[in-house]
């Protein structure tokens, strides 16, 4: 859907919006119709659609190899359940996973993740719950559904050419359905909506050392870098939804790898194009590194000293999100070396704001959750290599003239370290000799 003003009348707006669905709704959507379920005993898929009279089950065939996933309606129960009807060609060969849906439209559109369960099927046709959802007990509820998703099948899917895997396929929906309750009855309408598309994405981390401290510490700042079906010529806001959960690794002299991690904690970060981050480098010779949380891939790709694979994979790619970042240590204990960190996976950008040729677009967006490489995405350094760097900087700002002058001093204040050195070989040497005499 496009960017929509807010209205200022409440009442005009609402009266406005009943009279366009009404006028619209038959020839933009032929599926209308109420539905009940008892939550003991859920009614049957089959038997709910065909509550509607110009449902026709002809239009819907089996298609072995289609995998797709299309939502034909929804309903509410009386026990404030959503329900989900699910059209699929290849039947029980793929089931639905999550739902893509926001309560709200124009300036309040935020569409969020929610995990389906089946209910009941017969053939292609399929009734899902929408788990933890709450109804609006508004007489006027918006459904904007972007996309449905499903489980990656790798006997069904292609994988990625690179480190990352898909964990959930999506797939459009694009629809706005609206419930309106009148006289305690519930009527369903629809309307076709916009949203933007993912055509490839990459999700990372880059790893920056914190500078010299009793252990190791690192800051991981993780990125999606990603291009969409439509041009942006700027990117003011993105909401991205991810997983994350701590790890720690144990490596010892042996081989050995073991590791242990905790539970998965659901994230959603809204990310705009005015805001940074930067690394926390608290230790001795560390670097302050800063980045935009919204850049263009060529200014990331100048910027980061990526490895040559991370850059073939992105190089083509419009835009990145530095949507999170984690902290890494590393410490010791006899044989024993251990790493805490954070893994973050089933990355999903959920909406765009962006503006293209003068207008600004607020979309749902249709897009794989996707989870990235265990490795950084940079070739990482350490303090040392901040010292080392730092040396070679001071050494080239220096002018001829200082730098004799540097030599002159080093060389003053090390002659006494360099004479008690080759005192104490001198010694050494006389004392081997005596002890051959002897």
């Amino acid at each position: 859907m496009k960017y929509y003003k807010k209205k200022s009348n409440k009442f005009l707006y609402i009266v406005s919006v009943f009279i366009v669905l009404f006028i619209i709704c038959p020839i933009c959507c032929t599926h209308s119709f109420t539905v009940s379920a008892d939550s003991k005993q859920y009614t049957n898929v089959l038997e709910d659609l065909q509550k509607d009279s110009n449902f026709n089950v002809n239009d819907y065939p089996a298609i072995d190899n289609d995998y797709s996933l299309k939502v034909i309606q929804i309903a509410e129960s009386v026990d404030n359940e959503l329900f989900i009807y699910v059209y699929q060609p290849s039947g029980e060969k793929v089931q639905a996973s999550s739902i893509r849906i926001s309560t709200a439209i124009n300036d309040s559109f935020s569409p969020k993740d929610y995990d389906l369960s089946k209910i009941n099927s017969n053939g292609v046709f399929y009734k899902y719950k929408v788990n933890n959802f709450i109804i609006l007990q508004d007489a006027l509820r918006y459904y904007s559904i972007v996309s449905i998703f499903r489980p990656f099948d790798k006997n069904l899917d292609e994988n990625l050419n690179n480190d990352n895997t898909i964990n959930e396929v999506s797939y459009e929906i694009a629809k706005l359905f609206t419930a309106t309750t009148v006289e305690g009855k519930v009527t369903y309408t629809c309307l076709e909506t916009e949203t933007i598309l993912i055509t490839s994405k990459y999700v990372g981390f880059i790893r920056y050392d914190n500078g010299f401290t009793l252990h190791n510490k690192y800051c991981d700042s993780h990125f999606v870098a990603f291009s969409t079906d439509m041009p942006m010529d700027k990117l003011m806001e993105a909401e991205v939804s991810f997983v994350h959960r701590d790890i720690v690794e144990r490596i010892n002299l042996t081989g050995d790898h073991p590791y242990s991690q905790g539970e998965y904690v659901s994230d959603t970060v809204l990310l705009s194009d005015i805001d940074t981050a930067h690394s926390s480098a608290h230790g001795w010779f560390a670097t302050k590194y800063e980045w935009q949380r919204i850049e263009k891939v060529s200014d990331f790709i100048e910027k980061e000293d990526l490895t040559t694979s991370v850059i073939n994979s992105i190089n083509d790619m419009d835009w990145v999100l530095r949507f999170y970042e984690s902290d890494v240590n590393e410490t010791t204990s006899g044989t024993y070396a251990f790493r805490e960190s954070e893994e973050v996976s089933e990355v999903t950008i959920l909406r765009l704001k962006f503006e293209t040729d003068g207008v600004v677009y607020n979309l749902g967006v249709v897009d794989n959750k996707q989870s990235g490489s265990t490795s950084p995405s940079n070739e990482t350094t350490s303090w040392l290599d901040n010292v080392k760097s730092w040396l070679e900087k001071f050494w080239d700002k220096l002018s001829q003239i200082g730098k004799v002058i540097l030599i002159v001093i080093l060389t003053i204040v090390s002659l006494p370290l360099i004479l008690i050195i080759l005192k104490i070989i001198i010694s050494l040497i006389k004392f081997i000799i005596d002890l051959f005499k002897k």
